[in-house]
């Protein structure tokens, strides 16, 4: 589950998984539109009558087994084309499981041919923890990532923790980082770029959600927060015109679900992809908050999808019911990563794979794609 603490809130506390390469290979202009069931071991079985498909052999990241990590924490994906044929990267956050609260952290990178056979970097880790006085110090999540074509580099946020400059409050805030070739990282000097520990206008945030490129230059990030009821967490924009300069919006573009609705309380995760000129947002939204000690558990995840409707700057709901995806019947959705390569929306969603003691947090492999769906119905009738 995800936690933040009561006051001030903080990242949630759930241990995800993902992907990356470097950049000497040629970029191409048209796309692929490669069928992933044929270059996969397994197919993909649609979910119920949605146009979502599942991979038959999920989950497909689940452990690296690279001796400097023990869990594998918050992941960022992107894709790229090489030689005309999608490239899937991935990065993600390695912890050690030493039982503390924050256990040490660092961050590696992997990459797959068909983003279901992940192959880590083999000078892993390619970022390490934030020094003694660093923001970041005790925690790192959250991670997004962009190719920024302009600049030529990687651009990468998240959100860092450090819980022992004063006793009394944990910093908690917004970094950057930048990368030639997504291997080697530098942090930037006046980290953290936004401090998630004082809103503005009233909004309290919770975390960051999602990293983009800017509709005209900058990047737009996403970050959860609310005003109103019980904690909540919407999301909202966050421009940024440059690195150091970041400012949220006073608006939610998709604002918590109505009372007693399961995305009620919020959202602690999304991404956004776009397939045939509509803009699609997949978001983990959760119903109910549960107090554990000093936190606040988000309760009961499961992954939602919203539309932007372009004409009036608005996000809106598909269906008032989440996504059915989830493995299990409460909700245990952790992330979500949209990708769209050719004509699907490739789609990496965390969740709890297995019961018992045997239960694992793992990656799922999933794709959106309402071509073969509308096929499917069409052939049924």
């Amino acid at each position: 589950m995800y936690g933040v603490p009561v006051n001030p809130r903080i990242l949630p506390l759930l241990w995800l998984s993902a992907l990356a390469c470097e950049q000497d290979y040629q970029v191409v202009a048209t796309p692929p539109d490669v069928d992933p069931a044929d270059v996969t071991e397994c197919g993909f079985t649609r979910v119920e009558n949605t146009a979502f498909y599942r991979y038959d052999c999920n989950p497909v990241f689940t452990s690296t087994e690279e001796d400097w990590l023990d869990v594998i924490g918050s992941t960022a994906f992107n894709v790229t084309e090489v030689a005309g044929h999608p490239m899937y990267q991935v990065w993600y956050s390695g912890l050690i499981d030493d039982g503390s609260q924050f256990p040490p952290y660092s961050m590696g990178y992997a990459v797959s041919a068909d983003g279901t056979d992940f192959t880590p970097y083999a000078k892993n880790p390619v970022m390490d923890q934030g020094g003694e006085s660093s923001f970041d110090a005790d925690y790192m999540s959250g991670n997004q990532v962009v190719w920024d074509p302009e600049s030529e580099q990687y651009v990468m946020i998240w959100q860092g923790i450090d819980d022992e400059v004063n006793p009394n409050q944990i910093v908690n805030g917004l970094g950057v980082g930048t990368s030639s070739d997504g291997t080697k990282w530098t942090r930037f000097a006046k980290n953290p770029v936004f401090d998630f520990g004082s809103g503005a206008s009233a909004i309290s945030y919770c975390w960051p959600l999602d990293l983009t490129l800017g509709d005209v230059s900058g990047y737009t990030g996403y970050v959860a927060g609310g005003t109103g009821r019980d904690s909540e967490c919407g999301i909202y924009r966050l421009n940024a015109s440059s690195l150091g300069e970041w400012k949220a919006a006073e608006e939610p573009v998709l604002d918590v679900g109505e009372r007693g609705a399961w995305d009620a309380q919020g959202m602690t995760a999304m991404s956004i992809a776009q397939l045939a000129g509509q803009k699609y947002m997949f978001y983990v939204g959760f119903g109910s908050w549960t107090q554990a000690g000093n936190y606040i558990l988000a309760t009961n995840p499961l992954l939602g999808m919203a539309t932007y409707d372009a004409h009036s700057d608005t996000w809106e709901r598909s269906d008032d019911d989440p996504v059915p995806v989830n493995n299990t019947a409460t909700g245990d959705v952790g992330g979500v990563e949209a990708l769209t390569v050719g004509t699907r929306i490739h789609l990496w969603i965390t969740d709890q794979y297995g019961e018992g003691d045997d239960a694992v947090t793992g990656i799922g492999y999933f794709l959106f794609d309402p071509i073969a769906a509308e096929a499917e119905d069409a052939g049924g009738e």
